[in-house]
């Protein structure tokens, strides 16, 4: 066999060059036929649930690096009978002197190749139970009436932070590091990164907060009244939450705005908001003709609930104009602008066709005549 290099007394030849390069050539083939393929063979097979493409193909990727990685270590293994899979995973990729022991002997601290694939396998295992749970959270409750998506998201977040925790937790101690002693000697460092930090940690608990409280979810449509904007919560991280606004512009916000400041949510005051809209018409008007026509253009607007009470409010007697206010409700708050638009429109052409005149601010201006200074002249 042709030997390609040796490491700490192991022989790469051309025979393990030959089968590690075939099996990621496998391995490619296979993920190119499931990104080609996967849908179609899913269907096929009554697997397939709507919407979760990308999810399924995530956990069947990685179960598939899994498989090719235990194949890919038996291919360097191939050809070596004293050689065995524990030999390969003591090999030292680096280390560094620790100082001198309790018995006064020197320590050592050794990174191998034992330890990053125990690192590896703990992230893969890790974000394979985090997508077969949300496959499984979607398929056993995509009936049930009880939870909805801003619920199911808020279980999940919770579930990836606790796998996350334990995994981290296990990587440390995988790696010989004592995680009591760790955490003990720094405590100190904590108390002072937690008074540094203190906005960011606040920000944190916000999070922890929406995500167990509830009162805003995913999907949730909310407005603030600082500026007046409405948005759709589309993300609600550990620290931020992301927005989108009726422009479509994406906001990342601090968790602690929405838990501090005052913030309504649209989705859960009621199934039907209601909304008005602002109109004045000229001294000498017909009033109670106003207030029909206006109520006939909330009647005339398609996705104006027709079963809420639409009023017409004769609000107050203007400098300029009898001002009038057209109550009316809505379902879909995220059309919101679009209808108080559309609803413009049809009373400007109702009140043009029935002779109604929206006034303009007006001046009058007077000018006296300086008489002293004329007999003087």
């Amino acid at each position: 066999m042709i030997n390609i290099f040796s490491y700490q007394g192991y022989d790469f030849t051309l025979t393990n060059l030959i089968l590690i390069s075939s099996v990621i050539i496998i391995w490619f083939i296979i993920r190119r036929w499931i990104n080609k393929k996967l849908v179609l063979f899913l269907k096929k097979k009554g697997w397939f649930i709507s919407g979760k493409e990308q999810k399924t193909n995530k956990l069947l990727k990685q179960v598939l690096f899994i498989i090719f990685f235990i194949l890919g270590v038996k291919a360097l293994s191939y050809g070596h009978p004293n050689f065995s899979f524990s030999d390969m995973l003591d090999l030292e990729i680096f280390g560094f002197s620790t100082g001198v022991d309790t018995e006064g002997l020197a320590s050592r601290f050794s990174f191998t190749l034992g330890n990053l694939a125990f690192v590896i396998m703990v992230i893969l295992i890790s974000k394979f139970f985090i997508s077969a749970f949300k496959i499984i959270l979607h398929k056993t409750t995509k009936t049930k009436s009880w939870i909805d998506e801003g619920r199911r998201y808020t279980i999940l977040q919770l579930t990836k932070y606790i796998i996350y925790t334990i995994a981290i937790i296990i990587a440390i101690q995988g790696l010989g590091v004592n995680i009591t002693f760790l955490i003990a000697s720094s405590a100190a460092l904590f108390v002072g990164i937690g008074l540094g930090l203190q906005f960011v940690l606040g920000d944190i608990f916000s999070g922890i907060i929406l995500l167990f409280d509830g009162t805003i979810k995913v999907g949730d449509i909310i407005e603030m009244p600082e500026n007046n904007e409405i948005a759709r919560v589309q993300n609600i991280y550990i620290r931020t939450s992301q927005v989108i606004t009726l422009d479509g512009k994406h906001i990342i916000l601090p968790n602690s705005v929405l838990t501090k400041n005052n913030v309504v949510n649209l989705t859960i005051s009621e199934k039907s908001t209601r909304f008005h809209v602002n109109v004045g018409v000229a001294y000498g008007s017909d009033v109670p003709k106003v207030k029909d026509l206006l109520y006939e253009c909330a009647l005339q607007h398609p996705l104006i609930d027709k079963r809420k009470n639409i009023l017409v409010m004769f609000d107050d007697f203007g400098d300029f104009s009898l001002k009038f206010k057209l109550y009316f409700w809505l379902k879909d708050t995220w059309e919101i602008i679009n209808v108080k638009s559309d609803l413009r429109y049809l009373i400007d052409q109702q009140f043009r066709e029935n002779n109604i005149k929206i006034p303009f601010p007006q001046r009058d201006l007077h000018i006296i005549s300086d008489f002293t200074k004329k007999k003087n002249d």
